[in-house]
């Protein structure tokens, strides 16, 4: 249940056109008729006639009673699989996956949390989503730097739903969106089936959900160092960053269970991942933080600090096609004292920050290693202007 939320009020704010179309694509009939201000659907299920009219004008007085009366039908037409609150979620999001995170501890039982702790639900609950584009993007043992451009447009478009009572449950409406370059649309209703079959935000929930499962699923087979390993050359399919925000979202830890779970788009019902919820309890946690912790320090212990400013930049001139550009160094050896110059590919959104240092004349941090014994070149994890 929502706290204090006028339900009628809610119901007044769908839009005629997309229930309508979401009835005929769930299979209810429409009827032929003479008026012109509502119109009738119909649903036959086991024998059981539910009817819903949708008014088709804010102007009618009764708008808002009459579209709750409607969404009211569809509940009772889904044999109480789906409440109302449910159904209206679904209408006020005609073309979105929610993903529902509930936390479930000893301290929430009130369906109340600490402020903090609510901070840092809500902030691992959006990297777990960035991230999973990444992995799908460009996987990674571990993402560094700014998340790529493509993944933020995707993150731009979602919303945190309805804090819903029961422990503490978090609601991510992730709308229908195709990238284009580097900016994302958003689809609708009425759009062409392949985008919607195929949007990036359908991979995503699949890959949050199947993700999950499977770091799960290694945990159980003492598997999760072989899952997080490169194969043949190639980095792995779930990052650490992933992992991370995945252990961090079960914010006390101990006693603590979060249940992940998905209601897909209704009227996407393909392309879908075979797992529609998954939880993670305490028994998961220190396994996953053990993982992390190993390929942070590894990394670590190959990788130094560069402190410098930029003396050249080299990129394509058109922005649309630059997928990267290059940087030369200048930065002080810590053995000899002495200024040495090196060269750092950098990725898009890094070369766009390395511009503006360059031009105000910016000190920035590099953490990386020098590839090579007498290479120039340093491989880079993290950038950053100081």
């Amino acid at each position: 249940m929502i706290y204090t939320a006028n339900f009628h009020e809610m119901a007044g704010e769908i839009n005629h056109v997309d229930i309508a179309k979401y009835l005929k694509d769930l299979g209810w009939k429409e009827l032929e008729r003479k008026r012109s201000n509502v119109k009738v659907f119909q649903l036959i299920v086991d024998g059981e006639l539910y009817q819903a009219n949708i008014p088709t004008s804010r102007s009618l007085i009764d708008y808002n009673r009459s579209m709750y009366k409607a969404v009211e039908q569809i509940a009772l037409s889904t044999k109480k699989e789906k409440s109302v609150e449910h159904v209206l979620l679904e209408l006020l999001n005609p073309l979105s996956d929610i993903i529902r995170f509930h936390v479930k501890a000893d301290s929430i039982k009130s369906g109340t949390i600490m402020f903090e702790d609510a901070i840092i639900l809500f902030e691992n609950a959006k990297k777990l989503v960035t991230y999973a584009a990444m992995d799908l993007e460009k996987p990674s043992e571990y993402h560094t730097g700014v998340p790529s451009l493509s993944s933020r447009e995707v993150i731009k478009n979602c919303r945190f739903g309805q804090t819903e009572v029961g422990n503490y449950i978090v609601s991510i409406v992730l709308p229908f969106v195709k990238i284009e370059g580097n900016k994302t649309v958003q689809l609708n209703l009425f759009g062409e089936e392949a985008d919607k079959i195929n949007s990036i935000t359908r991979q995503i929930t699949n890959k949050i959900m199947n993700s999950i499962q499977q770091v799960k699923d290694s945990i159980k087979n003492d598997s999760l160092s072989e899952l997080m390993k490169p194969q043949n050359n190639e980095p792995p399919l779930i990052s650490a960053n992933f992992l991370e925000a995945l252990n961090s979202i079960g914010i006390y830890k101990e006693k603590t269970e979060v249940n992940i779970s998905v209601k897909w788009a209704p009227t996407v019902q393909v392309n879908k991942a075979n797992i529609e919820t998954v939880s993670i309890t305490d028994a998961y946690y220190k396994p996953i933080e053990a993982i992390v912790n190993t390929i942070k320090h590894n990394r670590a212990v190959n990788e130094q600090e560069f402190l410098g400013r930029i003396s050249k930049l080299q990129a394509l001139p058109d922005v649309e096609k630059r997928k990267e550009g290059e940087i030369s160094l200048v930065y002080l050896n810590p053995d000899t004292q002495r200024a040495r110059t090196a060269t750092v590919v950098l990725k898009k959104e890094d070369y766009q920050v390395a511009t503006e240092a360059h031009a105000d004349g910016k000190t920035v941090r590099i953490i990386g290693r020098i590839a090579g014994q007498r290479s120039k070149n340093i491989k880079y994890s993290s950038f950053e202007v100081v």
